[in-house]
């Protein structure tokens, strides 16, 4: 299996590799933004860094769930001056990552709370920040019926 090193838009001191499906495995680049699932539930979109052979042996790999770019948006130079901007400012290069590219080109999860129809609160059970987080759910939804 191939896999490849992407950096991902957050503060962490290293890059994390994913496995590179067969079938994304002829048109990944290096520069090119991919989907992946970082932690149980979250996705990001990262930056192939590297591609190489090399499993890691301390967690489990994921696969890369997608590739956004038919093309590179950032060129091994870019990524070389990242690593060098991360290097000279003590941080990481996810955080360059984030500061350096346009937000139309950032995935990131998102929750959405919603109010379920099928289930009866009692609202005297709830804490005040429970009841708040209620109040502020319908008068959103109110606002949604109403346009």
């Amino acid at each position: 299996m191939k896999y490849a090193d992407v950096i991902l838009p957050l503060a962490v001191p290293l890059t994390y590799t994913f496995g590179i499906p067969v079938e994304l495995q002829e048109s990944i680049k290096v520069g090119c933004r991919v989907e992946v699932q970082f932690g149980p539930r979250k996705v990001y979109s990262g930056i192939v860094k590297r591609m190489h052979n090399d499993k890691p042996e301390v967690y489990e790999v994921k696969p890369i769930r997608t590739i956004l770019d038919k093309e590179p948006i950032v060129t091994e130079l870019q990524l070389q001056f990242w690593q060098w901007i991360a290097s000279y400012y003590a941080c990481t290069e996810g955080e360059v990552m984030n500061t350096s590219l346009p937000t139309n080109l950032k995935l990131v999860s998102e929750t959405y709370v919603v109010i379920n129809d099928g289930v009866e609160l009692n609202t005297e059970d709830l804490s005040d920040d429970e009841f708040m987080l209620l109040e502020a759910l319908l008068i959103k939804q109110g606002q949604k019926d109403s346009t």
